[in-house]
């Protein structure tokens, strides 16, 4: 099929190696509750699964069901602050939509 439409994605801003962010997923309204999510995410855990030099991948969300898929599907967990000494900093920029 020519110009298949599109019905939703996953974005991961990575270097392919080391370290992978995933930014968005998501899945136009009248397409979820198909399993169209789930296998998007099944093909972003088959993705950073191939990289042998995998440090980490993060995510953050606030969302209650996604955080059960993203535990199922990516193996994804809390990050335990100050473990090892490591912990996860951040700053609020101008363009955020979430509260400080």
């Amino acid at each position: 099929r020519k110009n298949p439409e599109q019905v939703g994605l996953a974005r991961l801003i990575t270097d392919e190696v080391t370290f992978a962010y995933m930014t968005d997923v998501y899945i136009l309204p009248e397409y979820q509750g198909k399993g169209l999510g789930t296998w998007l995410l099944e093909c972003v855990g088959e993705t950073i699964d191939s990289w042998p030099e995998l440090r980490r991948a993060l995510l953050m969300t606030g969302n209650e069901t996604g955080k059960l898929l993203y535990k199922k599907k990516l193996g994804m967990e809390p990050f335990p602050q100050g473990k090892n000494g490591l912990e996860v900093l951040s700053k609020t920029g101008r363009g955020s939509v979430l509260p400080n």
